[in-house]
């Protein structure tokens, strides 16, 4: 399996499509199609599927300290932390923020299967009698 956890925003397309200004790109996405084949798929495969609440702040959260800002508006594409100084992109950002999320919250973690787990290790190392 090479996606065994996904994370996604839980999006308010509906408030978001109350934008004038983002209206026409919002519908013409597909957000709901989007999750529910996510959700399909990820039945289909065994994989987890994280939901991240539509009121977490992604993008107004540093990804470096964790110091959240009073306000983001969107026409703001770079990410400004006063605390730690960081600059980056505002969509990567929130990407590194989902990221730490579903590694906090997965139930299981992706295995390299080059390298051995514990159990496999217990099972090739020999007992000491």
């Amino acid at each position: 399996m090479q996606y065994a956890i996904n994370v996604i925003e839980d999006l308010n397309v509906s408030g978001m499509l109350a934008n004038h200004k983002l209206a026409k790109s919002i519908a013409d996405m597909g957000f709901y199609e989007f999750r529910r084949q996510m959700e399909y798929k990820s039945e289909l495969y065994g994989s987890q599927l994280i939901i991240v609440d539509r009121f977490y702040p992604s993008s107004k959260t540093c990804s470096n300290c964790g110091a959240i800002k009073d306000s983001l508006p969107l026409s703001e594409r770079v990410f400004y932390c006063e605390h730690c100084h960081l600059k980056i992109d505002r969509d990567l950002n929130a990407a590194i923020n989902l990221e730490k999320i579903g590694r906090a919250t997965a139930k299981f973690t992706p295995v390299d299967k080059s390298e051995p787990t514990p159990l496999v290790e217990a099972v090739v190392k020999p007992t000491q009698a």
